[in-house]
């Protein structure tokens, strides 16, 4: 999402220290679950705005029509009741088969997938290019 960078790169931290962890710890019966949330009722009963929440710098009036794109978007998506994803994280912690992976809210499932495919074909449009990058380290033509 646009605007959200450092936001994001660390959540993607996270997720990949997690699954990592998850096979770490796997052999010792331990199983290890990302939750990725929605917005949630945390604020007054309202779904928080990540673009107005008092953490953001100064606004630059060239991205005031992208701002108002997403809030648009924002504002249509319903906010989650936090009592109802705790009995949910109860269910996983309760799962003897717990996913790595769970989405908490909805409107995920539908954007992921859309977002998987568009990336499953530009890795099947650049195959050719990705093995060239691999080189032929065991060739005399270096």
């Amino acid at each position: 999402m646009p605007l959200g960078g450092a936001y994001h790169a660390s959540k993607w931290a996270l997720e990949a220290l997690n699954e990592t962890l998850a096979h770490e710890v796997a052999d010792f019966g331990v199983k290890v679950t990302v939750i990725e949330p929605a917005g949630f009722a945390t604020r007054s009963g309202k779904n928080p705005d990540p673009l107005d929440n008092g953490h953001v710098a100064e606004a630059d009036p060239a991205y005031d029509g992208l701002r108002r794109r997403l809030a648009g978007v924002m504002g249509k998506q319903p906010a989650g009741d936090p009592a109802a994803a705790a009995r949910a994280l109860i269910k996983i912690a309760d799962s003897d088969d717990p996913p790595l992976r769970v989405l908490f809210g909805q409107g995920f499932y539908p954007m992921l997938q859309q977002v998987y495919a568009d990336r499953l074909k530009t890795w099947a449009d650049w195959q050719d290019l990705s093995r060239e990058a691999q080189g032929k380290l065991d060739q005399e033509d270096r």
